[in-house]
């Protein structure tokens, strides 16, 4: 009987401590807005929360000007620009640490926001789209051309320096000619 009763405070711990994590990770996703986070609303007019300086669109304060999926690839091909497609969910660790690193790069900030279209998807609202795309693991990162056909994807975390790479590599075009490790060598 005592087997049975500490088995029972064992699966009540873990039960309370999934659900407060649960909740915890839910109620995180909508707090009110404050001076370094907004609202914006994605591709299906659902209003998203917590939004970081770096997802600001629109600023042009040094912060990525991130697009919905439609009207950002309609913006690609009237501007002649190359997209950054980027797939998220607000739970993945390795999107929280782009945005907290790679994306707050000002280098990045300012190559993106002059030579691409940048465009966010959050998997979680948007998983048709996901799913169109085949995004199977978060991050992942597409690069397209300005008429919005596939180039190449990156899937998990990169950082500032070897993502600026990537960048230059897309923007010139060099992946037509030559290889990105090639690139990297000039």
């Amino acid at each position: 009987m005592k087997k049975e009763q500490i088995l029972v405070v064992i699966l009540v711990v873990f039960g309370l401590a999934g659900l407060f994590s649960f909740v915890s990770s839910h109620l995180g996703n909508h707090r009110a807005a404050t001076p370094d986070s907004s609202e914006t609303k994605n591709v299906t007019g659902t209003v998203t929360a917590s939004v970081t300086p770096a997802e600001i669109p629109g600023t042009g304060s040094g912060r990525i000007d991130w697009s919905d999926y439609t009207p950002g690839l309609a913006r690609a091909k009237n501007q002649g620009k190359h997209v950054f497609l980027y797939f998220y969910a607000q739970w993945c660790t390795y999107c929280t640490k782009l945005k907290q690193t790679t994306f707050l790069d000002k280098k990045v900030q300012a190559y993106l926001d002059g030579n691409f279209i940048s465009i966010s998807v959050d998997t979680d609202q948007n998983q048709t789209l996901s799913q169109s795309w085949q995004v199977t693991g978060l991050p992942t990162l597409w690069f397209l051309t300005p008429e919005g056909d596939r180039i190449s994807s990156i899937p998990g975390y990169v950082d500032g320096s070897q993502f600026l790479k990537i960048l230059q590599y897309i923007r010139t075009k060099s992946y037509l000619t030559m290889s990105f490790q090639d690139f990297v060598k000039l």
